[in-house]
């Protein structure tokens, strides 16, 4: 991607949301690149994915229900039956990746699709992203530094304190949590226990 195609893309995203959800939206690419670039990862993909990680995200929940009740991607119809529908901007992001912006790397869109909720299965790409969008400058909830001290040391281990953290804000306040994310966080655990190494060795 040319500085130029990435100007038009900023552009065009701006075009679609808020200027707080831009301005986050940038510091989650700022991060991700960064991330990519330590980690080995493809910048571009980070930075595309990035960009619109929160394409959907001040899109209403009836109209997320409609878009993923109404396509054939697989992530996207599995996460219909969601407890907790604010996530599906996730997978409408990778919806509108593909349909709007022409983006068909899987990769790319595997990201955007599991930003929110992560996975029991996440390639270092995806990764990046959900620990961005995390851990971005803007962010100062509690724990948070706790995830960044981890990103250049373990992606993995980074992922388990993040979506530990998140289950038990949720559990905390009473909020729904999707399934997805339950299931992440034991897949994580797992590993931890299994191979301990891997989530201390960059």
């Amino acid at each position: 991607m040319t500085p130029q195609e990435r100007t038009r893309l900023v552009d065009l995203v701006a075009g679609r949301v808020s200027r707080k959800r831009l301005e986050h939206i940038l510091r989650v690419e700022t991060l991700a690149v960064r991330l990519a670039r330590f980690w080995g990862e493809s910048q571009e993909k980070a930075s595309v994915a990035s960009l619109l990680h929160d394409i959907a995200r001040d899109d209403p929940e009836s109209s997320l229900l409609e878009m993923v009740k109404g396509t054939d991607d697989l992530l996207a119809r599995e996460m219909a039956e969601t407890s907790a529908p604010v996530v599906l901007h996730a997978p409408v992001g990778a919806l509108i990746a593909r349909r709007d912006f022409g983006v068909d790397d899987p990769e790319i869109l595997r990201a955007i699709g599991l930003h929110t909720t992560g996975a029991p299965h996440m390639d270092r790409l995806a990764m990046i992203v959900f620990l961005a969008d995390y851990c971005e400058s803007g962010r100062d909830f509690a724990g948070v530094e706790e995830v960044r001290c981890l990103l250049f040391s373990s992606l993995e281990a980074a992922m388990l304190r993040a979506l530990a953290q998140t289950l038990a804000y949720l559990r905390q306040h009473s909020h729904p949590m999707d399934r997805h994310t339950v299931d992440a966080t034991a897949a994580f655990a797992r590993l931890a226990a299994e191979d301990p190494q891997r989530l201390h060795q960059a």
